[in-house]
């Protein structure tokens, strides 16, 4: 796994739900394999929130911020707000799932963040950097939102949109 895709993989898990049995030091430790500044310091920040707030506050917020706000985390729901055309956008994300040979077996809709993220911890970088760019204006207004909320979750949607634009030497180096 290089670094991009444990990136996408650590941003799709702190996006869940927050669970009491994190393990932090082991997150602590994939960050700090990160050689891209700009990629861990939002990573280093958002587990700094994890440490420093507790647990019931960590599900407070994370409702707040994701099930009574207008803060969608399905990419094609910013862009298409109900309109016909997200349905060819989400057959369209359909076709590139099939197209890496994974077996989508979740429940969500396909355009949903952190399944995407997940996919482009294991997806071959083309395919997933394809999803990605077509959804950066959709990703971006999700930055934009949490910042106005102040929500320490802009701070894994900044380290994501970090990863998908930076490139570096150290690109196809495994971290795990």
């Amino acid at each position: 796994m290089n670094r991009k895709q444990m990136v996408y993989r650590l941003i799709s898990r702190l996006l869940q739900y927050p669970k009491e049995e994190w393990i932090l030091n082991a997150v602590w430790e994939e960050v700090a394999l990160i050689p891209v500044k700009s990629v861990r310091e939002p990573l280093v920040k958002f587990l700094t929130y994890i440490e420093e707030t507790p647990y019931t506050e960590l599900c407070k917020n994370y409702v707040v911020t994701f099930e009574f706000s207008e803060t969608p985390m399905h990419l094609t729901n910013t862009v298409y707000k109900g309109k016909p055309e997200r349905q060819e956008a989400l057959a369209w994300f359909l076709q590139e799932f099939h197209k890496t040979s994974i077996e989508l077996v979740a429940e969500e809709l396909r355009d949903y963040l952190p399944l995407i993220l997940e996919l482009a911890a294991i997806a071959p970088e083309d395919q997933i950097d394809t999803i990605l760019r077509l959804h950066k204006r959709s990703i971006d207004s999700l930055q934009l939102e949490f910042q106005e909320m102040n929500s320490a979750y802009r701070y894994l949607i900044e380290a994501c949109m970090e990863n998908m634009v930076i490139g570096d030497e150290h690109e196809d180096e495994k971290v795990s």
